[in-house]
Parts: structure tokens; sequence; C-alpha cells
């Protein structure tokens, strides 16, 4: 009977004995899961810190592929991108090697025209500038005639200038070019010309990838969403910024700066007679045709980016425009 007892008292002490290390197992790895976590959130918010610096500013990320080195997307038709300069990651607080004209004439890009080249027209745009808007209203559908019948060539430099719906709608226009290259001129100016009526909303992102989806079959919610290219949107308006690019839009007919934006008609003209005097091509004609339709004196106006002057009055504060898209 003793014996029994002593039997069953040894192993209710190992069965203890195997609970507590059970226990201690446990223990353990509760506090190294707690451990992996709080790096996991660590690295997360570092990335975050690192990639959007304060404020929510993104500053790195990737470029899109057929961008160039000054953040332009070059159409040789409204359905073709020209091949990027593969310019990688880019970090939008430096610039160090990015080619600039220092502030001074025409941005790298906008250079005279070749021989039997095409003229190139470049635009730095702004989705929230109703002057921007009203150019593409006017323009757009000649635009996408003379790209197709090869007068010209066509470059979009998409900026933040005006308000944070500017970099979210630059942003979806990047995811565009990157999916859907073929629908990138006509998603942005179709976008971009909504802005007339100053009274409207600004699209939200889901609006944003809604009308890519609906209009065109393209599926961008993810990029739009998680901003990817909203980095790049920085880049490029800091590569404007250093060019000495101040407001929207900022118009070159190859290396001639159109003072009056909505007369850039009128540029391309000219640019496109030397041209066809060159190839012997039939295009002066159609473009001359095309212009008639255009309101050369329309009620619009660009936009500048305000800049720190110690001697200027200081404006009254303005409300700025809400957007909810965030």
């Amino acid at each position: 009977m003793a014996r029994s007892t002593a039997t069953a008292r040894e192993k209710a002490r190992k069965m203890q004995q195997e609970q507590e290390r059970k226990q201690k197992v446990r223990s353990m790895a509760l506090r190294l899961s707690v451990v992996v976590l709080a790096l996991v959130v660590i690295a997360g918010l570092t990335f975050w810190v690192v990639t959007r610096g304060g404020g929510g500013n993104y500053t790195e990320g990737p470029s899109a592929s057929a961008a160039n080195e000054q953040g332009g997307f070059t159409l040789t038709s409204s359905t073709e991108l020209a091949e990027g300069e593969d310019i990688g990651n880019i970090d939008s607080e430096d610039l160090d090697g990015v080619e600039t004209n220092d502030g001074s004439g025409p941005p790298p890009g906008a250079e005279p025209r070749a021989e039997g080249e095409p003229p190139h027209v470049i635009i730095y745009t702004d989705a929230a500038c109703p002057g921007c808007a009203g150019f593409e209203a006017q323009y757009h559908q000649e635009l996408t005639e003379w790209v197709d019948s090869g007068a010209i060539t066509l470059e979009y430099r998409s900026v933040e200038f005006v308000a944070p719906y500017s970099a979210r709608a630059a942003n979806a226009f990047a995811c565009m070019a990157e999916e859907s290259p073929e629908n990138y001129q006509s998603f942005l100016g179709s976008t971009t010309a909504e802005r007339m009526n100053m009274d409207q909303n600004f699209i939200s992102n889901e609006e944003l990838a809604q009308r890519a989806q609906e209009q065109y079959g393209v599926d961008i919610s993810d990029c739009v969403n998680n901003g990817d290219y909203r980095a790049f949107v920085n880049y490029t308006t800091a590569v404007a910024g250093a060019n000495g690019v101040s407001a929207t839009p900022t118009i070159y007919v190859d290396d001639v700066h159109v003072e009056e934006f909505m007369e850039t008609g009128q540029y391309i003209l000219a640019a496109v007679e030397e041209y066809q005097e060159e190839t012997g091509q039939d295009l002066e004609q159609d473009i001359e045709s095309d212009l008639e339709g255009i309101e050369t004196e329309a009620d619009v106006e660009g936009t500048e980016v305000e800049t720190e002057d110690d001697d200027a009055e200081e404006p009254e504060a303005e409300e700025p425009e809400e957007d909810e898209g965030e």
C-alpha cells in the first residue's frame, strides 16, 4: 500500500514538473512573439518615416518605367508612350546627379528641334489647376489628333502645385501609364479638364480608380490607394522647381516658352510649318483648321506657386480647399 502511494506521488510530481516546463515554454514563446511584433512595428514605422517624411510627405519610392529623368511621359501617339529612361528608385529630397537648368532658361528636354524631327511639346500640368483644366478642355482633342498624325510629340510632366489632390491625381496618371499606357493621355486629359468647375469637389482615390475601371477597364486601385508613385510625383515637382518652373500650365514648344498658354496652337503651327518644309508632309492645313475652333481668349488663368519674399506684404490667409481623398 505504501509503495502504491509513493508511486502515485511520483507520477503527480512528474506531471507537475511537465506542466511547469510547458508553462515556461509558452511563456518564452509569448515573450518572443511580443519582441518580434515590436520589431515589425518599429520597422514599419521606420519605413513610413523614411519614405514619407514629416507631415505624411512621400520622399523615396519607385519611378514609373515609362518616365524620363525629368518625370515626364512622352507620347509618340495618343496610345503609345516612348521608352522611359529607367531611373529606378528616386529620392525627391536628393536631386544630385539630376540634370537641371539651375533655374535659368528652358528645362532639359525643351531643346531646339533637330532637322527632320517633329516639334516636341512639353506641358507642366497640375490636375487641380483651373488653367490646366481650361487648356485641356480646349486643346485635348487637337493634341490627340496632332500627335497621332505625327505632327508633334507630346510630353506631360505632372506636378503638385495646388493641392494634395494634385499629387493623388498625378499618382493615378502614373499608375495608368504603368498599367495601361494606351489610356494614359485620355485619362489625364479628361480628369484634368473637369477642374474647370471650381465648385466641384476633388475626386477621391476610390473615384479615380473607379473611373479607370469603368471607362478603360483597367484596375489601378491598389496602385492608387497605396500611393505607389507619390514619391515620384514629389520628385517631378522638385525637379520642376529646380528648373525654375513655378506655374501651371507651363508649356514649351521645342525650346520656346509659350507666354500665353491658350495660344499654344499658334506656337505649334509655326514649328510644324518649318517641319513640313523639311519633310514635305502635308500637316499645316489640318492644324490651321483645328485652331479655328479653339477659344484662345478663354477666361482661364494659370496657377503660380507662391514663393517667399521678405520684402513683399504678407497676403491675407485663405482657407485651403479640403481634400477628402486621402
